[in-house]
């Protein structure tokens, strides 16, 4: 669901996992490979991206379990243009669920790379 209000788009969006029976080994290609991934990455996310003046733009992204352990991430990026086609994009993420091969590990990072285009 996504609401837009001037120039500023938040998104709720939400998810249920797929049951799945029990691996009856670690190596078995049948069964769970993820049991847990609720309890680090929740049942959804907001969002948020706000344009703003001269073709930049935020974007924020939020995930929480709502649990006591509370295992939530954090995700904050930033695009400004290059040239009329091209953007520079700037990325910091914090917490779990990065990846789904590390979503049960607590990660910082930085990236910096390009878009074609931007959200707005």
């Amino acid at each position: 669901m996504a609401f837009a209000h001037d120039d500023v788009v938040w998104a709720v969006r939400g998810w249920w996992r797929v049951p799945e029976d029990e691996k009856l080994t670690p190596d078995s290609s049948q069964g769970d490979d993820n049991p847990d991934i609720e309890k680090y990455l929740g049942y959804g996310d907001l969002n948020m991206v706000w344009k703003l003046p001269y073709s930049h733009s935020l974007d924020f992204k939020l995930r929480n379990n709502l649990k006591s352990d509370n295992k939530s991430s954090i995700q904050v990026g930033w695009s400004f243009p290059l040239s009329k086609h091209l953007f520079g994009y700037v990325e910091y993420f914090n917490g779990y669920g990065e990846s789904l091969i590390y979503y049960d590990q607590h990660i910082s990072r930085v990236g910096v790379g390009f878009r074609l285009t931007n959200w707005l």
